[in-house]
């Protein structure tokens, strides 16, 4: 598959949104994928989003569902 550039950048536009759903969506996605074994930084190059956003979800996550 080829993208355009344009192309390209609206569809990274469109992850970078602040709508809570999509939010929401996209930290449950991460919290899977490390719960499957793979890395933060392996997690992060997947899901077009910082390594520090994926280890931040985990984090909360974490003080959510401490025991």
């Amino acid at each position: 598959m080829h993208l355009s550039e344009k192309d390209r950048d609206m569809l990274l536009k469109t992850l970078d949104s602040k709508n809570p759903e999509l939010l929401q969506a996209r930290m449950a996605n991460a919290l899977l994928l490390l719960a499957d074994g793979l890395s933060a930084e392996d997690v992060a190059g997947l899901l077009f989003i910082e390594e520090q956003t994926v280890s931040t979800w985990e984090k909360i996550y974490a003080r959510r569902h401490a025991a």
